[in-house]
């Protein structure tokens, strides 16, 4: 244990009347008239200030500007929860400045519940063309004006627009809406992003910039507190380094240094503990009751959902509030003087309580993998502002690891500023920033960009100069030294828009052998045959000429590789649709809940993740959903229908089983390892912690995946050193996968869903490494 105490941080005040159009009674901070004035000149601003200093105020500024008046502005909150609070803060932000504008909560719920009967798409796009054809569902009265507005969504909605994954008929009409509504564009928390999300963003910058759209005075701002260096890195190749701002406290200008200033944090008392949030509480059960004895406000924030419904078991009787995903919106807006959270609260959270007059968490605890994850949680503690005292210490307990631990001995007893502190955490090697494996940029992000332009001048052709300008400016910034082309993409891609479509069609109409049908049947049927006719040594390709003639012949001989072609076609779409996720591109069943003793949550009936549930929980299965709404109340379709007993005594770590289609076990790893693949057939295991002996598990359980095609990486035993130590600075982890090859069985370690193409793309260079040590040891015998 070590004890480190942060001093109390404040913020400038602006000088009035700075901008103009200002009514607020609030004074401004320094740093939001700088963001201001940045985005008067810049056509992209970064503002880093620390969290809890009215970042997102200084992005509402530019509201204020004469030359947005009259657009509209989109607002990229990360979460669903975090829209709702950004709606509230512009509402009130546009109100105190007597604004003529609108706000739009613009989530899947609210596109849903506009209209129903309508394709989400054409809602959206309508929405955004012009929000008054709902105006009886949003409110507005019949003879509203039309007026600019300020669109608050999340992430996900503008990925969808951006990559044309809205359905066919609306792709377009929803794309140019996001492209070309929103003069101003406000993306709040940007460290929140992984490196395929932040490729993304840098596509649509990257967009807006050949197309000339900053030169027509559009803007962008990013809001974020601790970003990593590769944000700054690939902004100055997309802008270079004079083309944008960055706002930050490190940068101010030396004639600020007599501003006045107003307390933005009280002092923290850190105490710096290796252990976990789960016996940490335990052991500190009577100190937890003390705090609520005195009146002081805790959270206690932990990145596992499990740990957090443990305490809230030991803490029953104080009556927490938690504020976790499987929450209901209106409980996690619930105020209690103690909180329970998962990393819902990292993103912008604000815990409220109005009325008090200092800081609204005096106590925090909290666990941390990663750097910018700690400065984010306790981030939270101390939050003075606005408040009318401000002087009041608070004090919070963070977990590390032993490793992390070490590292900060060095700095126990210290006092430390903020800024200090910052500069130490970014410094650790065992406190790593959560979104450092920068591999995919390198080696996907083009082939995913290069989706939206496929798309754009497939359904419209437009100028091929500027088509492969915009390439060009991608694969410099991703990864100049690319061996993709533009006439490579496009080969691939209509192949995977044949495979779609050929997926979706009937079974008469997959396996006719005339005309058109017949041409693309052949050329699947070829690359499939390429497939299982090559080898480690050598490369097969099969021409779909070379098949056609003699297609009918061969289905009619062979009809047992029809579900053989299925299945390839089935994993090769697989591994391709899940480029194309903003989040997660796997997810695991989901199962309807009954929670009587509220151990997962306060809703007595919820949807939740079947691989958590049954990890963590004691749980009776229903064998249908009818047998599940008599016994506790109807629920919607899911996957599973489960009932919570009680927690597990000792939580079960969950693996796969899979039978090997071929027997040698090199085959398999040529075939299946050291790439991203799309695997069917994988059955769950599961084994208590620490143990190696399997459990018996029912037979639902065991094949609930089994038919599913997923997205993943396998490696082998001499790689699972390597990718120990690339998973250890990440928030992605590995399951066993034992592969049974009829003789022999052998443990493989996997990667599931979108972490697969973060992790292969970080063990490239290992993969070389090994294939050339083999080769030597060849050679040598």
């Amino acid at each position: 244990m070590i004890t480190i105490n942060l001093t109390a941080h404040a913020e400038k005040l602006a000088e009035q009347h700075q901008i103009a159009k200002y009514r607020d009674s609030k004074p401004l901070l320094y740093h939001q008239v700088r963001t201001y004035q940045a985005l008067e000149t810049a056509s992209l601003v970064m503002n880093t200030y620390p969290t809890g200093t009215g970042k997102t105020t200084a992005a509402l500024t530019r509201l204020l500007h004469p030359d947005q008046q009259e657009y509209n502005t989109l607002l990229i909150a990360p979460t669903n929860a975090l829209i709702e609070q950004h709606v509230e803060d512009t509402r009130s932000f546009i109100a105190a400045n007597q604004l003529d504008l609108r706000v739009l909560p613009v989530n899947a719920a609210t596109v849903r519940d506009l209209s129903p009967e309508l394709r989400r798409g054409e809602v959206l796009q309508r929405l955004i063309a012009n929000p008054l054809t709902f105006s009886q569902q949003l409110g507005l009265p019949d003879d509203a004006e039309k007026l600019p507005f300020v669109a608050v969504t999340n992430p996900d909605i503008f990925y969808l627009a951006l990559y044309f994954r809205y359905g066919r008929l609306d792709q377009r009409n929803v794309w140019e809406k996001f492209i070309k509504r929103f003069r101003y564009i406000v993306i709040d928390e940007f460290h929140y992003y992984d490196n395929k999300q932040f490729a993304n963003f840098l596509f649509f910058f990257a967009l807006w910039r050949e197309w000339g759209y900053f030169t027509k005075g559009h803007k962008i701002c990013l809001l974020s507190a601790t970003p990593r260096d590769a944000v700054y890195r690939y902004l100055n190749t997309l802008f270079e380094p004079t083309g944008w701002v960055r706002v930050g406290p490190d940068n101010e200008p030396a004639a600020s240094a007599t501003l006045p200033t107003t307390p933005t944090l009280s002092p923290l008392a850190l105490t710096v503990v290796g252990d976990t949030v789960e016996n940490w509480a335990t052991a500190h059960r009577t100190a937890i009751e003390q705090w609520q004895n005195d009146e002081l406000d805790a959270a206690i924030i932990s990145s596992s959902l499990g740990q957090i419904n443990r305490v809230n078991q030991t803490l029953r009787h104080l009556q927490p509030a938690r504020i976790t995903g499987p929450e209901p919106a209106a409980q996690r807006r619930t105020v209690r003087p103690l909180i329970l959270a998962t990393p819902t609260v990292d993103i912008g959270y604000n815990f409220g309580r109005p009325g008090k007059t200092r800081q609204s968490i005096d106590r925090l605890v909290c666990d941390a993998k990663f750097g910018d994850e700690l400065t984010q949680r306790i981030g939270r503690a101390g939050r003075v502002l606005g408040r009318a005292q401000t002087t009041q210490p608070s004090a919070g307990v963070v977990l590390v690891s032993d490793d992390a631990l070490g590292e900060l001995r060095a700095y126990d007893g210290q006092t430390l500023t903020r800024e200090q502190w910052a500069t130490i955490i970014h410094g650790l090697q065992h406190l790593p920033p959560k979104h450092r494996l920068e591999g995919y940029i390198r080696t996907h992000a083009i082939k995913e960009s290069f989706y939206p332009l496929f798309k754009l001048y497939e359904l419209t052709p437009q100028d091929e100069q500027e088509r492969d300008t915009l390439f060009d400016t991608v694969c410099a910034m991703f990864a100049p030294n690319t061996k993709q082309t533009i006439k490579g993409l496009n080969r691939f891609f209509r192949e995977y828009e044949k495979r779609r479509i050929w997926l979706r069609t009937s079974e008469a109409e997959k396996w006719r052998t005339s005309g058109r049908d017949g041409d693309d049947l052949a050329g699947h049927f070829a690359t499939y045959m390429s497939w299982r006719e090559s080898s480690k040594n050598q490369d097969v390709r099969i021409k779909a000429a070379h098949i056609r003639p003699a297609l009918a012949a061969l289905l009619a001989k062979h009809s047992e590789q029809k579900q053989e072609v299925l299945a390839f076609i089935q994993s090769q779409v697989a591994v391709t649709n899940a480029l194309f996720n903003f989040r997660e591109a796997w997810q695991g069943p989901v199962a309807a809940v009954h929670d009587p003793h509220h151990l997962l949550s306060s809703e007595t009936l919820n949807r939740y993740d079947l691989f958590h549930l049954y990890g963590n929980y004691e749980l009776h299965l229903f064998p249908s959903k009818a047998a599940f709404e008599r016994e506790c109340g109807a629920t919607t379709e899911a996957d599973f229908y489960v009932s919570l007993r009680s927690f597990r005594a000792d939580p079960l770590t969950l693996g796969f089983d899979y039978v090997s289609p071929w027997d040698e076990r090199e085959e398999f790893e040529w075939r299946c390892c050291r790439a991203v693949i799309g695997l069917q057939g994988l059955t769950l295991t599961a084994r208590e912690r620490g143990s190696l002996q399997p459990i018996a598990l029912p037979s639902a359980i065991r094949l609930a995946v089994a038919e599913q095609w997923i997205p993943c990486l396998i490696v082998g035993p001499e790689s699972v050193g390597a990718l120990v130590g690339v998973l250890r600075g990440s928030p992605f982890y590995r399951r066993d996968l034992v592969v049974d090859f009829g003789d022999t069985v052998e443990t493989y370690a996997i990667v599931t869903g979108s972490a697969a193409f973060h992790v292969v793309s970080d063990l490239k260079r290992h993969f070389l490494m090994v294939d050339k040590k083999l080769s030597e040891e060849a050679i040598f015998l």
